[in-house]
Order: C-alpha cells, then structure tokens, then sequence
C-alpha cells in the first residue's frame, strides 16, 4: 500500500508542479476556488488531480491554501489527511475546519472526470 501511495504520489504531485510550469504538450491544471479557510487563506482544488484509490473507495488530491499545496487523502467520510514532508507518510486524520475545506471536500468526492 505504501509503494501505491508513493507512486499516486510522484503522479499528482507533477500534476501540481505542471501547473506552475509551462509545457507545450501539457494542459495547465484547473484550479477552482473553494472559499477562505479558517486561517484567512484562499483555499484552490486542483480538479486535474482527483484520483480514485480503488482499494479503499477513497480519493488523492492537491489542494493549495496560501501558498501551500499539499497532498492529500480523504475517505469521504468528513475526514482527510495530509501527506508528510516527504510525500510518502501522512499525518493524522483531520476534520475541516472551514466552510472551505468542507466544500473542497464535498467537491473531491463528488467529481466526475470530463
């Protein structure tokens, strides 16, 4: 399961870094815009980067809020959690602490790929 998270990974996280970059072939990332965290920080979710883990019925996703993007994991069960520093161990569950994170939330378990 851990080689599994660590290659999802590697994948979204280039999806994330695509969007700051420019490529010729590739299609920049889609970004929406969720609301204002508890924080004060605009929250964005990057559609490009919902991926169903088949295995536990959950989803991998970036997120930015501030100029933070994290990868992270949710059940679809009001809870998620965020991938470490080195990308491959994630830190305990969370509950959303804004109107924000709740719909960030709501839209990743909910989205259908075009």
């Amino acid at each position: 399961m851990l080689k599994r998270m660590a290659s999802t990974i590697a994948v979204l996280t280039t999806l994330g870094i695509a969007s700051t970059s420019v490529s010729v072939n590739a299609a920049p990332a889609r970004w929406e815009y969720q609301g204002v965290a508890s924080t004060g920080e605009k929250v964005y979710l990057n559609l490009d980067s919902i991926n169903l883990d088949q295995r536990s019925r959950g989803y991998f996703f970036v997120y930015q809020i501030g100029k933070d993007r994290p990868f992270a994991y949710t059940p679809c069960d009001g809870r998620f959690q965020v991938a470490g520093p080195d990308g491959t161990v994630f830190g305990p569950f969370m509950k959303p602490q804004s109107e924000a994170t709740q719909k960030m939330l709501g839209r990743v378990c909910t989205y259908r790929a075009r």
